[in-house]
């Protein structure tokens, strides 16, 4: 995980340099291992370094090529190998020169055929032009503003939002989408701020900017095999493949293990590749959440099959220790409203147990619910069979799914089956289906009318065309899971490169291709995972119908930092910006303060944090003199003239 920022002016003939270092300054944080800037007549780059494979130390960027063109990589290539070979060049050693390379082949067609994660930026001297890129997931942020005569970019929010000629002004769309979970692809909480969406590609130069989309699901592409056992021995290959590019790290990994199916899988897999030889990382080691005072919530039971299995004991991250709203973050790292910073003391105890260790990469099981079907629900694969004309089938599903949910052969077809083929907007006519978003109850009326807050998730895009009813919410749920982890939270809070084998793209083809009832059938949630991971996971775990969530710790840390909340909100900015009618939401929290069950208060408190750190930094930036600060004495300046001639500088 490295950071890299940078400046294009689309009149100007030069850069100012002491802005791109400024830039760079703000950046450094996160790239601690050192780096360089580049200055190409208008354009400018600079880059920060924090190695996480042996790869990488080998690398020197930005880099320049001998065509002049000029690329930062923030990233982990997968395909390697394969690459390597399309290319023919052995001598091809580190991720950001293979890059330049497929660049240099297949022009701007090269990134469908980057498989990882990553974020770049790259001038393509040519067609002078500047890319910007994200993977399909988005596990690396990419931010750009886009002005009269000028264009920057960032890895990271902090360079933008305190650039002296930026006007920071609240997005209130973004706001809307962060209350009601579901924010638009490409939005920030600054007006004037943009993320590059996961999955595309922003192309601009002095004319234009057009921003597209260079990945998408194939609904064409249908994986049939005759029997379960191949489909579970793909998943297998697929899944193991996806861990093992997961831990080439220099040095230790860590993984989060709760004792769910996802990460617990993780966990054991990993183990089998490290025992084989197969990683390049020395070690797996564990952290776990542990709600040691909230019981309804722990799971310690299941992470201990786990650990006994692999032997060794995790990190536990104990209630007790690290405390819900004890603490929160400092003021500078709240750049955008994050649900993270409700478990901020968790959140530090990690980041400095994984320092203490030497780690700097953390695998996660999210995406697991999303793409693997952790949900009993009979309306899509009953859809399916209908559209299908397989009447028999569709009556054979329909009693077996009856019998396993416990309801009528007749509720079942009329509920899951009719129902569910109606327009939605029908179905909300005549409230067959819940109405809109439950919202919590203090949120400001007018806001919520303005933004159409309670309806903004009632209608999903078919954005990949496809047409079965189980093949479009199966692309939705890949979609819902890339806006939770685009946002990038342990990266942002704490420099902790993170990543989710479950989001592999070659694991969400594949899960995108197969049948429905691969995936889930009745009395059997996940049923493809649980069937190919035997043997793998110990049988307690695997075979769990049931997770548990944060709510009772949630509302023990109400009670506990009551004086904290209630100080919070006394002058409160949500109130003040029109977002929540605070008598309510002081109300609300009286009574959840007193055990009474209410809706999340998690976040309205993220928006407040964030609310707080912009308008401060809002000030900061009217108030203060913008000075520019110096370059770094050992840093490396790679210059060259406006009409492109290279100075002498190691070309690729």
């Amino acid at each position: 995980m490295s950071t890299f920022a940078g400046i294009y002016n689309f009149y100007a003939p030069t850069v100012d340099l002491q802005l791109l270092m400024r830039m760079g300054k703000a950046i450094e944080k996160r790239g601690p291992d050192g780096g360089s800037h580049c200055l190409f007549g208008p354009l400018g780059m600079v880059y920060r370094a924090l190695h996480t494979n042996n790869e990488s130390k080998s690398e020197s960027q930005p880099v320049v090529s001998r065509e002049g063109n000029v690329l930062c990589w923030d990233g982990r290539l997968d395909n390697r190998r394969e690459l390597i070979s399309e290319l023919k060049d052995d001598d091809l050693e580190t991720d950001v020169a293979i890059v330049l390379a497929a660049f240099r082949k297949w022009n701007q067609g090269f990134l469908p055929r980057l498989i990882g994660d990553f974020a770049l930026s790259l001038w393509d001297n040519h067609a002078q032009a500047l890319l910007l890129a994200r993977d399909p997931v988005g596990t690396r942020p990419l931010y750009f503003h886009v002005a009269a005569e000028t264009i920057i970019w960032s890895s990271e929010l902090t360079p933008l939002i305190d650039f002296p000629r930026l006007q920071l002004e609240v997005n209130e769309d973004y706001v809307a989408g962060f209350l009601g979970l579901s924010i638009e692809p490409g939005a920030t909480p600054y007006k004037y701020v943009h993320d590059v969406p996961p999955g595309h590609v922003a192309k601009l130069t002095r004319g234009s900017l057009e921003i597209k989309r260079f990945w998408e699901l194939n609904p064409d592409r249908k994986i049939r095999y005759k029997t379960d056992a191949e489909y579970e021995e793909h998943f297998r290959h697929l899944f193991r493949e996806a861990v093992r590019c997961r831990l080439r790290v220099n040095g230790p990994a860590w993984a989060t293990l709760s004792g769910g199916l996802d990460s617990s899988a993780i966990v054991c897999m990993a183990d089998q590749i490290l025992e084989n030889g197969e990683a390049e990382a020395s070690k797996l080691e564990t952290v776990s959440y542990v709600y040691d005072e909230s019981t309804s919530c722990d799971e310690l039971n299941f992470i201990e099959v786990v650990e006994k299995s692999r032997g060794h004991a995790g990190k536990h991250l104990r209630e007790a220790d690290y405390p819900l709203l004890a603490v929160f973050p400092e003021e500078s790292e709240i750049t955008y409203p994050d649900f993270v910073d409700c478990f901020s003391a968790r959140h530090k105890g990690l980041c400095r147990a994984m320092a203490d260790d030497g780690a700097r990469v953390l695998i996660t099981g999210h995406g697991g619910d999303e793409v693997l079907c952790s949900g009993a629900n009979a309306s899509f694969e009953l859809a399916d069979l209908l559209l299908q004309g397989r009447l028999i089938r569709l009556n054979q599903s329909l009693r077996a799914w009856s019998k396993f949910l416990r309801r009528s052969y007749l509720s079942m077809l009329f509920r899951d089956l009719v129902v569910s083929l109606m327009p939605r907007s029908v179905q909300t006519f005549c409230k067959l289906i819940p109405t809109g978003l439950k919202l919590p109850p203090w949120l400001d009326a007018e806001f919520v009318a303005r933004t159409n807050l309670k309806n903004r998730n009632l209608h999903f895009p078919n954005i990949f065309n496809f047409k079965l009813p189980s093949e479009r919410a199966q692309a939705a749920g890949f979609l819902s899971a890339v806006n939770f982890v685009s946002r990038a939270s342990f990266r942002t809070r704490g420099g902790i490169e993170v990543s989710h084998p479950y989001l592999d793209r070659r694991l969400v083809e594949f899960l995108q291709a197969i049948p429905h009832e691969q995936r889930i059938r009745p009395g059997e949630t996940r049923s493809l995972m649980r069937r190919a991971l035997r043997g793998v996971v110990p049988e307690k775990v695997l075979n769990r119908q049931t997770k548990r969530g944060p709510e009772e710790a949630f509302l023990r840390a109400i009670v506990r930092e009551w004086p904290q909340l209630h100080a919070m909100f006394s002058s409160a900015r949500v109130q003040d910006h029109g977002y929540v009618n605070v008598e309510l939401l002081r109300a609300a929290l009286e009574r959840a303060r007193h055990g009474c069950k209410t809706s999340s208060f998690s976040a309205t408190i993220c928006l407040e944090l964030w609310l707080q750190a912009f308008e401060k930094r809002r000030c900061k930036t009217r108030g203060t003199d913008v000075s520019i600060v110096r370059a770094n004495e050992d840093t490396e300046v790679r210059s060259h003239d406006a009409f492109g001639t290279l100075k002498p500088v190691p070309q690729v």
